[in-house]
């Protein structure tokens, strides 16, 4: 089976930064997605051409940080704290009115043409804390796709570990979702899940899919067994073949 290995939060901080790029020169990471509002962004957009055989999506944020979009602050009120930056999980607690949605558009517009000023080439779109796999996102998300020509995006989480018990509801509003995405014209792979549930799930068996993203955060301090996971090749542990790709190969 084919593996995207993505590591999210590239941009975010300067050791986050140099541990993303450790990874992919060990081969272990194979794509990554940016903070477009991240504090080190700049430094991470020059670092990106040192490896072009990986893949470099939009990390896209309501979640954190100040907005780009000066000028729709008065629309993103709800999902801002007092500094103006925005406020956690806010935009699952608010109504998402079309004047709202209208501003993600602009906002997250702002955050995909930063990156494309710094030269990056970009080949996915996911989003910071998975806020795109709101379902009213969903109209948003191909506006994205027709306007910036990019059409593969992450899916929303299909594999958990024995330990999690999601609800029958939940995982068939999953199923739809993805189905969604795929039926609107986004590309995307059959599988998505953390490195650390993959390996506990399909470490003897490999799963019915063909194309898995495995999400990573290199560098982020809850993450120890994963960080100890990316120091060596970890793929040769399984009792089958895999490739490892980037999202320009999916």
């Amino acid at each position: 089976m084919r593996i995207i290995v993505n590591a999210d939060d590239l941009g975010i901080s300067e050791s986050v930064n140099d541990s993303i790029f450790q990874a992919m020169q060990r081969r272990v990471v194979t794509s990554a997605t940016m903070l477009a509002n991240g504090p080190c962004v700049e430094e991470a957009a020059r670092r990106t051409k040192e490896f072009p055989n990986c893949s470099f999506g939009v990390h896209l944020n309501l979640t954190e940080f100040a907005p780009m979009c000066v000028e729709s602050h008065r629309d993103l009120k709800s999902i801002l704290g007092e500094n103006n930056c925005f406020n956690g999980n806010s935009i699952r607690e608010v109504s998402l009115t079309p004047a709202l949605l209208r501003a993600v558009f602009r906002e997250w517009c702002h955050q995909i043409e930063s990156l494309i000023r710094l030269k990056v080439e970009l080949s996915h779109f996911d989003a910071h804390h998975h806020v795109h796999t709101i379902p009213q996102m969903i109209p948003v998300l191909v506006a994205l796709r027709r306007r910036y020509k990019i059409p593969k995006i992450r899916i929303s989480r299909n594999m958990y570990h024995n330990g999690e018990h999601p609800s029958q509801t939940l995982l068939v509003k999953k199923r739809a979702f993805n189905s969604i995405l795929r039926a609107v014209g986004f590309r995307t792979t059959g599988l998505f899940t953390d490195l650390e549930t993959f390996l506990q799930v399909c470490g003897m068996r490999p799963p019915a899919a063909r194309s898995a993203e495995l999400m990573t955060h290199p560098g982020s301090s809850p993450h120890d067994t994963e960080a100890g996971l990316l120091e060596s090749y970890w793929p040769s542990r399984l009792p089958y073949e895999v490739a490892l790709i980037s999202y320009k190969n999916l």
